[in-house]
């Protein structure tokens, strides 16, 4: 896969994932909040209350948000250190080969 195919793919990936997790925990936030509302006072919650509610939603979908993204950041960096490391090894690999053939050509001219 090319480099370019790799970002994309994790950038989409990650996208998906802080959306579905800010969606999740903020819907979770405004329920719990509308419940508490409807326990206290035995009624539907009032204005105020979807609004306090809406806005702890945000927050706990924004905070879930970031810390998804920081994961999707870090497994990032994890994969692009394998990834190098890989590369590194593969070249070092070959280097091993190209200087058995230098020592080979050497002996031959000896």
């Amino acid at each position: 896969m090319s480099v370019v195919g790799h970002l994309l793919g994790g950038l989409r990936r990650a996208i998906g994932r802080v959306l579905l997790w800010f969606l999740i925990f903020g819907l979770i936030g405004a329920a719990i909040v509308e419940i508490f509302a409807y326990v206290q006072s035995g009624h539907g919650p009032g204005v105020i209350t979807n609004i306090v509610a809406a806005v702890i939603g945000v927050m706990l979908g924004y905070a879930a948000g970031l810390t998804v993204l920081v994961v999707e950041v870090v497994r990032f960096l994890v994969d692009a250190a394998r990834d190098a490391e890989k590369s590194v090894q593969g070249d070092l690999g070959n280097l091993g080969n190209v200087a058995g053939g230098v020592v080979k050509e050497i002996e031959k001219h000896i």
